[in-house]
């Protein structure tokens, strides 16, 4: 019996290590939770703080594969305790919650009998209507077992960001240069960050397929560049360079 050939279901927990918010080089400790999984041929796929679904336009079964559906997410960045106290003094943002549609393709049995590669692309807008702007978050996917008891998976993905997301997370303003010290900035938009991370789950009973409780780790590495990067909250405060590792337990039903 193989688990994820019908509805299936996985649940997650565990901790993040991170950065403070984009572009910080302080790291903090967070617990962390998601949900994946199919239902009624709608695929569950979880996003930083959100999720999204996915409504396929293709026959069940097929080779290849084709979905559309809505996705929600809540972009956090400096609305929490910002532990560099020049970048507090410029205020905290209050947090954005993005929605949209995401578009994806899926295929299967690509280098082996069981793995997947899969592409696709949110487009995620400000709708709390506090200024947050639009994203565009293009990402690439690969996923094959190493063993009945071992799958790996590798990620690619790209954040490109209107001038209005750019403005809301990056600029420094006449009054916030004076409380800070740091230069006036005006951010534009572009591409935000590109990544590439990996990770690793293991079945505690030797067996994937027959669902049950596993153990995951990995590691994401982003690189920002444009006005993310070149912003005085980053040049002089942070770094471009963000790492983010974590690990936890998952049960699939």
């Amino acid at each position: 019996k193989n688990v994820f050939e019908g509805d299936f279901m996985i649940f997650a927990a565990g901790a993040l290590a991170g950065p403070n918010f984009e572009g910080s080089k302080q790291m903090v400790a967070i617990p962390a939770a998601a949900v994946a999984g199919r239902i009624g041929g709608v695929s569950i796929s979880p996003r930083a703080a959100g999720v999204a679904l996915g409504f396929s336009l293709t026959k069940p079964g097929a080779r290849v594969s084709f979905s559309l559906g809505p996705v929600l997410r809540f972009r956090s960045n400096r609305s929490g305790t910002i532990k560099d106290p020049v970048v507090a003094s410029l205020g905290k943002l209050r947090g954005v919650i993005e929605s949209g549609f995401n578009l994806g393709v899926t295929a299967r049995k690509v280098l082996n009998g069981h793995d997947q590669l899969s592409a696709g692309v949110d487009f995620r807008w400000d709708v709390s209507k506090r200024g947050g702007g639009g994203v565009i978050s293009p990402s690439v996917s690969y996923l094959t077992p190493l063993s009945r008891a071992q799958v790996v998976g590798v990620l690619l993905s790209a954040d490109f960001g209107n001038k209005r997301f750019a403005e809301y997370n990056y600029n420094v303003s006449a009054a916030g240069s004076a409380a800070s010290g740091l230069p006036v900035y005006s951010a534009r938009g572009g591409l935000k960050s590109f990544s590439a991370g990996v990770f690793t789950g293991r079945d505690f009973d030797g067996n994937l397929l027959n669902g049950g409780l596993s153990v995951a780790v990995g590691a994401m590495y982003s690189r920002l560049t444009g006005s993310a990067a070149e912003s005085p909250i980053t040049r002089q405060r942070g770094r471009r360079g963000q790492w983010v590792a974590g690990g936890g337990l998952a049960y699939v039903i």
